[in-house]
């Protein structure tokens, strides 16, 4: 129609480009040391929550959610006919949403803030079908958090923080959605934190709120944790078909991940020195105590400066991250992770640790890493657990003391360097040859054996 829509989604698309505008690096934090602990402990959690070092599944994930974007925008204003009608009769269509799924803190709503950054920001658009300019939206969104009913998120996307005036149905609303989303131009919609709804409605309630913003008509897409896809699992086929039939599954980092080792490299350069390990071991240890969930890294890690603090320390190591996993704070995490390790080991789950289980079934490509790394590790305690008993009470205390001596114990920034070899002359390779026999004890030598 003109040039501001064709070139809409120009730069959207490129995945360098995308990766250069969602990675976010925040500034190292600064004198911790002169602060009191726990405010220098929030300072370090509230800089390393802003961390975000997209993986592959998030640059995949948002550049698949912005390619359909921009190819809604382009059926939407393929010409003006086209345009006027959508806006004034605004068809009937309900999308397949894409439920993006995956365990609690993994990263989801990071990945979808990231997302948003990259859609096309707000733009004035003019046309004859109107007087003046028209602003363009490039996507609505919506968190469940305290929203009751379809209704009530039709009313945001219409009627944003004002009230209607008058009553109003649940249809009329929907038709009021449709055309003012086909007017700004909206190409995406985007339900977060939907398992919020599963604590106060039932799962036929939850369904049809779910149904209803598909029915919107751009492409859609709700966040959810496993909890939730499991009472949805229990629907009649149709409503099944409609709202998990296009799964996204984030799933934790591989432990031995670039994307993993680059996130913990950030983690520590942010602390600016708060954090002091190595860094290949300090990945494997938090990941070991936190099992790739980037909200618990954030957790654990903020324990640990505070348990680094309470020993007269200002720099956290590994002993620290230890202490911290085992620390009353943590109870509740550490027992998850623990859950999620048995279960990637093929352990049977109990009720209660449904929400902590994959509905949908993955490929052993998706989790190999992931059961070789808890495998690996439960075979090393297992190897610590025998020799363990096998000592006897001193030396099980003499081992954990020196155990306990050797994290805590500063390591060298720098490797030890063999010096040089000095290249001698043949004069000085000479002397140097009959200094050496000099010293040698010189004694006859023995007859041979007859």
């Amino acid at each position: 129609m003109n040039k501001i829509i064709e070139t809409r989604f120009s730069g959207c698309l490129d995945v360098n480009d995308i990766r250069t505008k969602v990675t976010v690096k925040p500034e190292p934090v600064s004198r911790l040391e002169s602060l009191d602990i726990m405010v220098a402990a929030d300072v370090l959690s509230s800089t390393l929550k802003q961390i975000f070092i997209p993986n592959e599944f998030s640059l995949a994930f948002i550049k698949s959610m912005v390619g359909k974007a921009s190819m809604h925008s382009q059926r939407l204003f393929a010409s003006e006919a086209i345009y006027s009608s959508n806006v004034f009769h605004p068809p009937e269509v309900e999308v397949s949403p894409i439920c993006l799924t995956g365990l609690a803190g993994v990263g989801k709503s990071q990945t979808i803030a990231a997302l948003r950054k990259v859609l096309p920001p707000p733009m004035e658009f003019s046309c004859d079908l109107f007087d003046g300019s028209v602003p363009l939206t490039s996507d609505w969104y919506a968190s469940a958090r305290g929203k009751a009913s379809g209704k009530a998120l039709l009313e945001h996307f219409v009627f944003g923080d004002k009230k209607p005036a008058g009553k109003t149905t649940v249809a009329q609303l929907l038709r009021l959605a449709r055309r003012s989303a086909n007017t700004q131009g909206v190409s995406l919609v985007v339900l977060d934190e939907t398992q919020y709804f599963n604590t106060g409605l039932g799962t036929a309630k939850v369904t049809d709120v779910l149904l209803t913003v598909a029915a919107i008509g751009p492409p859609t897409a709700f966040l959810s944790n496993y909890s939730l896809v499991h009472k949805l699992m229990t629907r009649n086929s149709e409503d099944k078909q409609r709202l998990l039939a296009n799964p996204e599954i984030m799933l934790p980092d591989d432990p031995d991940s670039a994307d993993w080792h680059h996130y913990i490299t950030e983690c520590i350069r942010v602390s600016n020195g708060a954090i002091d390990a190595d860094t290949r071991e300090m990945a494997a240890e938090i990941y070991r105590c936190t099992f790739g969930l980037k909200r618990l890294v954030v957790h654990i890690l903020t324990l640990a400066y505070v348990e680094c603090r309470n020993a007269g320390r200002y720099s956290v190591n590994l002993s620290d991250i230890v202490r911290a996993y085992r620390s009353i704070a943590y109870t509740v995490s550490a027992k998850e992770v623990e859950t999620l390790q048995l279960l990637a080991l093929g352990g049977k789950p109990k009720k209660a640790s449904q929400d902590l289980v994959c509905p949908f079934e993955l490929s052993d490509a998706m989790k190999s890493n992931v059961v070789k790394f808890a495998r690996d590790d439960r075979h090393g305690r297992v190897i610590a657990k025998v020799f363990d008993s096998a000592m006897t009470d001193t030396e099980r205390a003499a081992m954990k003391h020196l155990d306990e001596h050797i994290l805590d114990a500063p390591k060298n920034s720098k490797p030890h360097r063999r010096a040089s070899v000095v290249k001698l002359s043949a004069d000085q390779q000479v002397t140097a040859f009959n200094t050496f026999v000099s010293t040698l004890a010189t004694s006859k030598p023995k007859k041979p054996k007859q």
